[in-house]
């Protein structure tokens, strides 16, 4: 038999999920993640995993890898010292910027504006220069002046190199020039060039997105190799694809060339898997909700596809990165609660973390956390064991949320339900971002909760958005590593276009299209992926003449050579253009970015169909206990997922229990189990 793995490292846990090939069964292991090293987490999920599974790690097929190495170091700048080459006169590009100041009005006022990451120092210009827009070479490169800037910032201890020229988007040539002169000076140095990880228009962009790049790729070699390293010792031979930020796959060797690519490489994977679990259940417009122990992220899924954003943002840095659009705040299990000056109550950004993590894990953690809220008031019953193992310490909790109760002259049941109360508040708004400030309405969505702390906290969301049917699928609790498991090898290939529906007819734009997808192609190939799995999506970044909010329009290529081609794109854009801004404007199109999505399918894991049983979920109920709900303890059953069968239906209120999660059904809803065993919940009346 084989077996495909996904692991999930978060700030809390690090989950990991087994598929049996032969089977189908999957098996859940949830183990504290380990920050100061993520890698040991990793190899003892991963081993944990395969021995409740029964088996071993030499019989691994496939490991699917999401990792927020990137995502932590970008946050704690704590990546590598990078030497960046650029056009003479053009050293403080990463200085200039652009002029944007985060939050509301004055917000400009508290910003600590970040340090470049390629210091001054480590910057060099050097002469030669690309022409816009004809791309031809106006002034040569001067060989000799790129290999005395390279030999003084190897000396120097930079330990990875940028190249960013002016307009090298249009003609990579200088740039590749320059790339050749550093293997021959100094070899050992990783080096990136701009027109390979950005080949468009927008020089900042380009430029501090190749930063980042080789900011962590150092760390992320080393981390790569000592995991491989690692898996090999422990008797693998599988083979490992890391979880980009839009939801794709690539291999170990492609991570360590583009490791920007990475920056949300876990939060992508769960929204992946709500995707699929959605549409196969025939729901293909959903919201997505994943709360975890430090940070919920939300997304927005239309036509069973996650929307995906090229701009990708980690802290203050936003750069040019094809990543899935998600939505973050910090509101986790481990969000701590306080009361501040003016009495108000705030809970999170701080988190508590793995390590002590929230009182009742019973690791020294004192401060009051939304799990011991939810500890409190039962709706974390008696029999749960944390990952199926850890026993809460509920005295803990009730200790530490008293303290709240005794600042507010409350109970300690009204401050618990208080922090649940902000805390769904705080997802609520960033479930709006994605939704009704785009021009959606989320009553026209179901709602996909996951993460081990979603389904706890969704029916209340999905009762207040009106966002209906409410899905909770099989293991929430890792269905990052499970989305891990549905994705597929794929990348992006793009060229800059900026020509206007007025100048250029679909014919041109299909040649441009092929020819990026001959890129596209030969990505596959070196990837490993056969022929007959390779598919490919067309997108055409679109503006009006003269404006700049892009949108990402997907194209029909066949469509384009015929004689409505165009139209049919500007039609799409300026009906999403209204549907978000509220308006359309009697202007050309213009085309700023041609892209091709280049997919090769991988079948790591199937969703199986179940024959419907009985609506009684007596057998699997395991007793009762009081709750609290609508201010006031209500006697509610408390069910065994693993015992539910599908068709059996459960009147809220009501709990259900398993090893990675707990689920939630208010009063005056109905859950009932599907053919798929996903948990669907809807209003109705209660027994």
């Amino acid at each position: 038999m084989t077996y495909n793995l996904g692991v999930d490292v978060g700030g809390t846990f690090t989950d990991v999920i087994v598929f049996d090939e032969t089977t189908h069964d999957l098996t859940i292991e949830k183990v504290l993640s380990t920050p100061s090293n993520p890698s040991e987490g990793v190899l003892t999920g991963i081993e944990s995993a395969t021995e409740k599974a029964g088996t071993t790690v030499s019989e691994l097929d496939l490991i699917f890898h999401g990792t927020t190495v990137v995502t932590n170091m970008l946050l704690e700048e704590t990546g590598s010292r990078v030497g960046l080459i650029t056009s003479s006169g053009h050293e403080d590009i990463l200085h200039l910027a652009r002029a944007w100041t985060p939050g509301p009005l004055y917000g400009w006022m508290a910003m600590e504006k970040p340090d470049p990451l390629a210091d001054l120092v480590d910057t060099r210009g050097v002469s030669g220069s690309i022409s816009s827009p004809d791309g031809t070479e106006s002034e040569p490169l001067e060989a000799a002046e790129v290999r005395d800037a390279v030999n003084e910032l190897a000396d120097s201890g930079v330990e990875s190199l940028t190249v960013a020229l002016l307009n090298a988007y249009l003609n990579p040539a200088h740039e590749e020039r320059i790339r050749e002169i550093v293997a021959e000076e100094a070899p050992d140095l990783p080096v990136s060039i701009s027109s390979e990880i950005v080949p468009e228009y927008g020089e900042y962009e380009r430029t501090l997105t190749t930063v980042i790049n080789d900011y962590a790729r150092p760390q992320v070699i080393r981390y790569l190799d000592d995991l491989d390293d690692s898996l090999e010792a422990a008797g693998s031979s599988a083979k490992m694809n890391v979880v980009r930020s839009d939801g794709g796959l690539m291999s170990s060797r492609a991570a360590k060339n583009r490791p920007v690519e990475l920056a949300l490489s876990g939060p992508s994977g769960g929204v992946v898997g709500a995707a699929t679990i959605a549409a196969t259940k025939g729901v293909p417009d959903v919201l997505t909700l994943d709360m975890g122990g430090t940070s919920t992220d939300v997304s927005l899924v239309e036509d069973g596809t996650p929307e995906t954003s090229r701009q990708t943002k980690v802290g203050y840095r936003e750069f040019k990165s094809r990543s899935v659009d998600v939505n973050t705040v910090g509101a986790g299990g481990g969000s701590i609660a306080r009361v501040q000056l003016n009495g108000s109550l705030q809970v999170g950004p701080e988190s508590a973390g793995a390590d002590p993590g929230p009182a009742c894990y019973g690791q020294g953690g004192e401060e009051p956390t939304v799990t011991d809220a939810n500890v409190v008031l039962g709706r974390i019953p008696s029999t749960v064991q944390l990952g199926g193992r850890m026993d809460l310490d509920r005295d803990a909790a009730h200790e530490a949320i008293a303290t709240i109760a005794d600042e507010r002259e409350s109970t300690v049941e009204e401050a618990a339900q208080a922090i649940l109360d902000i805390v769904n508040e705080n997802m609520h708004g960033a479930l709006r971002v994605v939704s009704v400030e785009r021009g959606y309405d989320p009553r026209d969505f179901g709602l996909v909760a996951f993460g081990g702390a979603g389904p706890m906290h969704a029916n209340a969301l999905a009762d207040v958005m009106g966002a209906y049917p409410l899905v909770i699928p099989p293991g929430p609790g890792v269905m990052s590593a499970f989305g891990f498991l549905t994705s597929d090898i794929q990348n992006e290939f793009a060229e800059t276009y900026l020509e206007t529906d007025l100048d250029v007819d679909g014919e041109d734009v299909h040649g441009e299209l092929l020819s990026l997808r001959e890129e596209a192609t030969a990505w596959l190939d070196s990837e490993g992926v056969d022929e007959a799995d390779h598919a490919f999506e067309y997108y055409a970044e679109c503006r009006y003449f003269r404006q700049d909010i892009r949108m990402s329009i997907p194209v029909d290529i066949d469509n384009l050579r015929s004689d409505t081609g165009l139209a049919v794109i500007k039609d799409d854009f300026e009906a999403r253009h209204e549907r978000q801004f509220g308006f359309a404007l009697d202007a050309p199109l213009e085309i700023a970015n041609l892209r091709v999505i280049g997919r090769g399918t991988i079948e790591g894991v199937a969703i199986d169909e179940y024959e419907l049983a009985h609506a009684d979920p007596s057998d699997a109920e395991i007793g009762t206990e009081p709750i609290y709900f609508d201010g006031e303890y209500r006697e509610t059953p408390v069910y065994d997922r693993t015992d539910l069968l599908p068709g059996n239906e459960l009147s809220g209120p009501a709990v259900v229990v398993d090893d990675d999660s707990t689920v939630v059904v208010q009063p005056d809803h109905v859950a009932t189990i599907d053919r798929f065993g996903n948990i669907e919940i809807n209003r109705g009346e209660t027994q």
